[in-house]
């Protein structure tokens, strides 16, 4: 299945293209996430932000003549050598399959092609799974704030240092 996957900028669509993708991520957001933690998937987002790249990836079954819906998403905003992952979700049904291995893989190859030294995210302290695969890659835990994502909810600070041979 790995070898499937199509990983892409919804930057390189035209905009009506771009638009439904937008609304995929927005619909497996909704069902991922709480409601105060949603990402705002708008139009925006399209609109040649230069700081900030949407991905998504697609599955392309053998034999089928175009990808099957969305099952995973991430964005990312840059500034200078320092890149903030703001979410990264897979679709509940592809789950531990190793796909968001292969984006988070994905991601570090393509911000360290373009001279980014680290990449940081917060991680909710509960999600164990996000933690393990982040800790797997190579990130670093490094604070933790109580009540970040809401009372009783801590959030740790990671890094990931993108220095060549890493």
């Amino acid at each position: 299945m790995l070898e499937d996957l199509t990983i892409s900028d919804i930057h390189s669509l035209g905009k009506s293209q771009a638009f439904e993708i937008l609304a995929q991520i927005a619909r497996v957001e909704k069902k991922s996430f709480p409601a105060s933690e949603a990402f705002p998937f708008c139009e925006e987002l399209w609109r040649k932000k230069p700081n900030t790249r949407v991905l998504y990836v697609t599955w392309t079954s053998q034999g089928a003549q175009s990808p099957l819906p969305l099952i995973a998403y991430a964005v990312y905003a840059r500034q200078k050598g320092v890149a903030w992952l703001h979410k990264i979700c897979v679709a509940e049904p592809f789950r531990r399959k190793g796909i968001g291995m292969q984006l988070m893989e994905y991601i570090r190859a393509r911000l360290r092609n373009e001279d980014c030294q680290y990449i940081h995210l917060w991680v909710d302290k509960a999600r164990e799974h996000a933690r393990s695969l982040y800790l797997r890659i190579g990130f670093e835990e490094h604070e933790e704030l109580p009540d970040y994502y809401s009372p009783g909810r801590a959030g740790i600070k990671m890094t990931l240092g993108l220095e060549s041979g890493t």
